[in-house]
């Protein structure tokens, strides 16, 4: 009789927690003091993850000393690997002479700048610490500017942990008169929304890829239509790059042709510290003036801090079009090369994504994003047999590369993925 998913994945769970007891220990030990022994929950997986020492380029080190290639990127905000060189050296003058200080500093104005370029609006920068943060201020933005309270997105749609852009997620549905939802990629469902609340709906907010969970590309018309949509009805168009921003110089407004009233960014435009930021028109960000006398207020005492804005005019200065390039080419040659693999070892896998942040999911269809996966069991033993054979992907199977994975480490993560598809392959067949 052939082995079960669950039995393969109790057998895989064991030679883990066997071949990790460092971090085993530290976990329990943190368990003491943090919910579950974490602090976050995304990168958290049963048993538990791997307690890290180190990161250096595209590899991180754990408490037991096993190297691991990083494909995840700490949920895509390392967008040139850990401890990156140049980031390195503006921390270590940065620290210094100081981090934080009430007033505008040099490298804010300078970071402002080279967003503002980025970004097709040219308009206005605002900083904050988190693209949570951004989401926020974005949604403040948007509520004064139209005097509506409601917004659109989509289900299954991230943007942070802001109670409002929650709906969708999580068990939850819509919020009347606060969140409302859409279909991703179905345009007639936002189309039947505006309709039915048009007047109470101060934005729509939208991702150009959906990636927390089952990872989905938006189709060639569907954000533009979207933003028509919201025109129509006096609503803003709201662009969440945070994750995205990594598909071109300008990001996925660049990418899909699109020109958003917002656009939140956040993750690795700090360079690997905390940093977020709301970019976008004049008349909207604006409102943020404290020159006006019907002003909003935004407080945040880290807000364009020294040390995050040097960091992060570093990062985005460095992804320049040549290396987002050749960031893509390699993901593709991984993707191409895993489905290929699972063929040819009778199993299902389908990959999914844009550029160089994609899923990959032995199942014979791209998963619903929208309630219980149905590949949950096959997908989450090739996420365990991938960490074990020291390839760190998302726990729900998400990919993303950064500019330090060159030809010679992608390789190697094909190499090591094969393997971990005979463990899966030769468990089931016991």
């Amino acid at each position: 009789m052939q082995t079960t998913v669950d039995q393969a994945w109790r057998t895989f769970r064991q030679r883990f927690v066997a071949e990790t007891p460092k971090s085993r220990e530290l976990t329990e030990r943190a368990q003491a003091v943090l919910p579950g022994g974490s602090t976050r929950t995304v990168g958290w997986f049963a048993p538990y993850p791997m307690v890290f020492e180190r990161g250096s380029g595209p590899y991180l080190f754990d408490a037991d000393g096993r190297r691991y290639i990083d494909m995840f990127c700490n949920g895509l905000s390392l967008i040139h690997g850990h401890a990156y060189p140049p980031v390195v050296e503006v921390a270590e003058r940065v620290l210094r002479s100081g981090t934080a200080w009430p007033g505008t500093s040099r490298s804010q104005i300078a970071f402002a700048e080279l967003l503002a370029q980025r970004i097709p609006t040219h308009g206005l920068v605002r900083f904050a610490n988190t693209g949570t943060e951004a989401s926020m201020l974005a949604v403040k933005l948007a509520r004064a500017f139209t005097g509506r309270r409601s917004i659109l997105k989509s289900w299954a749609g991230y943007h942070g942990s802001y109670d409002v852009l929650e709906a969708g997620l999580h068990g939850q549905g819509e919020d009347p008169g606060r969140a409302r939802l859409g279909v991703f990629n179905d345009l007639d469902s936002f189309r039947r929304a505006f309709a039915e609340h048009g007047d109470e709906i101060a934005a729509v907010i939208l991702e150009s890829v959906m990636y927390t969970g089952v990872v989905i590309a938006a189709e060639p018309e569907f954000l533009s239509g979207v933003q028509e949509l919201a025109h129509q009805h006096g609503a803003l168009f709201i662009l969440d790059d945070c994750l995205m921003f990594r598909l071109a110089e300008g990001g996925s407004a660049q990418y899909y042709g699109v020109e958003a009233d917002l656009t939140m960014l956040g993750k690795f435009i700090g360079g690997g510290t905390p940093v977020g930021a709301v970019v976008g028109r004049p008349d909207i960000i604006g409102q943020l003036d404290p020159n006006r006398p019907d002003r909003i207020y935004h407080g945040g005492s880290f807000n364009g801090n020294v040390l995050g804005t040097a960091c992060g005019a570093v990062a985005v200065r460095d992804l320049t079009a040549a290396v987002i390039d050749a960031m893509d080419r390699r993901a593709q040659h991984i993707r191409t090369a895993l489905e290929s693999a699972a063929a040819q070892r009778g199993l299902p896998m389908v990959t999914t994504g844009i550029g160089s942040a994609f899923g990959a999911y032995l199942s014979a269809t791209v998963p619903s994003p929208i309630g219980p996966r149905e590949d949950i069991g096959m997908s989450r033993l090739f996420h365990l047999a991938a960490i074990r054979r020291g390839v760190l992907i998302g726990d729900g199977n998400e990919f993303a590369l950064s500019s330090v994975v060159d030809d010679a480490v992608a390789d190697e993560v094909v190499d090591r993925l094969v393997a971990a598809l005979d463990d899966v392959a030769e468990e089931l067949s016991r």
